[in-house]
């Protein structure tokens, strides 16, 4: 058997392969690190809406306990105002306040629109953001079982 002859060159990848190669990598890397970022701020963006909606719970079970109040001490839906709520903090949201306040249909008498709107600084900018949210015109519940049961419902 004769031997084949070996060529005189190496074996491997040329300059300009590993360029390629390593170019293609780099590209798929960044690509990567690209979607990762934007998943991070859509996460940041999630939370705090979260947070917010968390937020917009509790300032709507305080408008429903502490800004609708009776004029005369009657549980009528027509004999009731809303007081505003302004610039009130909003607990475990260091910096953010937020302002309730309401319009009257009078095609609907029987309803408010409650605007809550939140304020906050972010990176040095201060951020509004304002929920509409229904309201019915009654008393809230501790009134008017207290009127039910004959005690004075108390006007604030």
């Amino acid at each position: 058997m004769a031997e084949l002859p070996r060529s005189s060159g190496c074996a491997g990848f040329t300059l300009a392969e590993m360029l390629a190669a390593l170019a293609i990598l780099l590209f798929g890397v960044t690509a990567l690190l690209g979607g990762l970022t934007t998943s991070v701020g859509q996460r940041r963006t999630t939370d705090a809406r979260h947070e917010l909606t968390a937020a917009c719970d509790y300032a709507m079970h305080r408008v429903q306990n502490e800004a609708i109040v009776s004029r005369s001490g009657s549980s009528s839906p027509l004999d009731l105002e809303f007081t505003p709520l302004v610039d009130q903090p909003a607990p475990g949201f260091q910096g953010m306040t937020w302002s309730a306040t309401a319009q009257a249909d009078d095609s609907r008498p029987e309803l408010w629109l409650v605007t809550l709107r939140f304020r906050w600084f972010d990176a040095g900018e201060e951020v509004t953001a304002e929920f509409p949210r229904i309201l019915p015109r009654e008393l809230p519940l501790r009134d008017r079982v207290q009127g039910f049961r004959g005690d004075n419902v108390p006007s604030r």
